[in-house]
């Protein structure tokens, strides 16, 4: 599974960043997370899980967040 965050260096991409590194180290199996400080992109922080963006512009709750890993999971 690969996951980014674009917009790691505002105040909601760390919030982001600390959530899905928590849930992803719960997670059995190969996860790949790619962080990218960005500045010159509206609404961030931008989520994508295999190459789907997930959310925009807020973070969503970690039950939230578990529910995508889990559709969206692929070795």
């Amino acid at each position: 599974m690969k996951i980014e965050i674009i917009g790691i260096n505002t105040i909601n991409g760390l919030k982001l960043k600390k959530k899905v590194i928590e849930i992803a180290n719960c997670i059995d199996g190969k996860i790949t997370i790619n962080l990218i400080e960005e500045y010159n992109i509206p609404n961030l922080p931008l989520l994508y899980i295999n190459n789907k963006l997930i959310s925009q512009g807020n973070v969503p709750p970690k039950k939230e967040i578990v529910k995508y890993l889990k559709n969206n999971y692929k070795e």
